[in-house]
């Protein structure tokens, strides 16, 4: 009977789900095991290369966020904050302090946003003003949100008095110019990524950020969710040992005439890969190779990346907006490997030990997104407070100097797959080709000398043209005579 107790107690603390809070363990109350009395769930994993339909221990962790209508969870007890939960006191409420916001413009990625910020505490962030270049897509974004100031021009709202900072989402060209604008008007700036279409313009963005003294941060999301932070823990306690590889998919049919709107694939999808690769790997690459396609409208379709790290690392990266991929990322170490679907915001890490679940605050209470698991955008907001209560210029989560390096990772993506201002340097004009092409579109080609084809009047001074017999005379007449030298010094 001793034995048999024992053997009790020592499997239900293997297999027992267990709580991370504020990304430290924790106890977790029996009724959020949802799993099974002692923790045991049949998981489904849909990595292919992985075991599927057996027995896994699994770990959940909950969110850092104050309740909405209760106390903080880091505020749980003080056993939990002396003890292994106390690296999350400073996630507590600690001020009033409230971060008015201002969308421009109103976007259904905008519209994310603001449901990601409703499960935030409302004392923390509130939407003030929004714009939108009609007014009814303003007004019906104002009623959803309860948002006091509606405007239809991007300047009304950078002069708004009431606004602390601006989300910026409109399409990706428009980025650079928008940033600007809020910028010249002493208004913090969150904006989506890409930040900017080129290196060049990211730089001239960062400068006039930190010679106003203005927080200016891209908005690459991914970077600030829980399950991002656990996997550097796991990287930095060497549980995956040497780091190898990285391998991670993303695609999407898009319509290609939408895709030039945001600039292409690798502006689009590819970021998120590259993001990931210096993320965890924490450092420059040492190399890039590119293959791809490119349309007939010098934007790029699909492109699969290579990027060679110290010590033979290397993140492959594979993109495409002509169908639908994977959509996950492996993290490959000499010990051991973390695989993810969604990697621009995961809810579940899978190992070879448990399945870590990250469940999204609020998912259950909030309006739903347009986007996929973009109530992660909360864990963003939040770092956005953060730095500018503090008195910071950029993150520590994603720093402007890992804008720059992302930008001039894409422009050299973009030059080697000869996309957009980069064509001209890959594909010579072919003249003959192009008079062939203009011949093929005249039904006659003897219409071409035809009188139909002749300008009958100078259109500069109003004179009537000679007849053709008259302009062939005085053409022979011209060709008799010898063409005057033209002086090379100047006059």
């Amino acid at each position: 009977m001793l034995k048999l107790i024992t053997l009790i107690k020592s499997r239900s603390k293997k297999l027992g789900v267990r709580c991370y809070q504020n990304r430290l363990p924790t106890v977790l109350s029996q009724k959020t095991n949802s799993v099974g009395r002692f923790g045991v769930g049949m998981v489904a994993c849909d990595i292919k290369d992985y075991t599927l339909w057996r027995p896994r221990p699994r770990q959940l962790h909950i969110n850092r966020f104050t309740d909405r209508n209760g106390p903080s969870n880091s505020d749980a007890g003080s056993e939990e904050q002396n003890g292994e939960g106390g690296e999350g006191a400073d996630w507590t409420a600690n001020d009033g302090t409230v971060l008015r916001w201002g969308i421009a413009p109103v976007s259904l990625m905008a519209d994310d946003f603001a449901t990601a910020l409703s499960v935030l505490p409302p004392n923390h962030h509130r939407i003030v003003s929004c714009v939108a270049a009609y007014q009814s897509h303003a007004l019906a974004f104002a009623e959803r949100h309860h948002v006091e100031n509606v405007y239809t021009s991007f300047e009304d709202l950078a002069k708004c008095p009431n606004v602390d900072v601006v989300y910026i989402s409109p399409l990706n060209p428009q980025h650079s110019e928008l940033c600007h604008l809020m910028l010249n008007h002493d208004k913090h700036v969150l904006c989506e990524k890409p930040l900017c279409m080129t290196e060049d313009q990211v730089k001239k963005v960062l400068e006039k950020a930190r010679a106003r003294r203005l927080f200016l941060m891209e908005g690459m999301w991914p970077r600030c969710v829980p399950a991002y932070h656990y996997i550097r823990h796991q990287i930095l306690r060497n549980r995956l040992g040497e780091l190898q590889h990285v391998h991670c998919t993303l695609g999407l049919p898009i319509a290609h005439n939408r895709l030039a709107l945001y600039g292409g694939v690798t502006t689009d999808f590819g970021v998120y890969g590259l993001q990931l690769a210096l993320w965890i790997f924490r450092e420059v690459p040492r190399s890039i190779q590119v293959s791809g396609r490119v349309n007939a409208d010098n934007v790029d379709v699909a492109a699969d990346i290579e990027l060679t790290f110290s010590r033979n690392q290397i993140a492959t990266i594979e993109v495409t907006s002509e169908k639908r991929l994977s959509n996950r990322a492996i993290i490959q170490g000499k010990d051991g490997c973390i695989k993810m679907t969604n990697y621009w915001c995961p809810t579940r890490l899978v190992t070879e030990e448990a399945d870590f679940e990250f469940p999204l605050p609020g998912s259950d209470q909030a309006l739903p997104t347009h986007y996929h698991n973009r109530l992660g955008m909360c864990y963003e907001a939040d770092e956005v407070r953060k730095c500018i209560l503090g008195g910071r210029n950029e993150s520590d989560m994603f720093s402007h100097n890992e804008s720059l390096l992302v930008a001039n990772l894409i422009d050299s993506i973009h030059a080697e797959l000869g996309v957009g201002s980069y064509a001209v340097t890959h594909k010579v004009p072919d003249l003959q080709k192009e008079i062939e092409c203009a011949r093929d579109i005249v039904e006659d080609p003897e219409e071409l000398a035809s009188e139909t084809c002749r300008v009958v009047q100078k259109i500069d001074v109003g004179e009537t043209l000679p007849p053709p017999e008259t302009q062939k005379e005085l053409a022979m007449e011209a060709t008799t005579h010898t063409r005057p030298t033209v002086s090379q010094t100047p006059p």
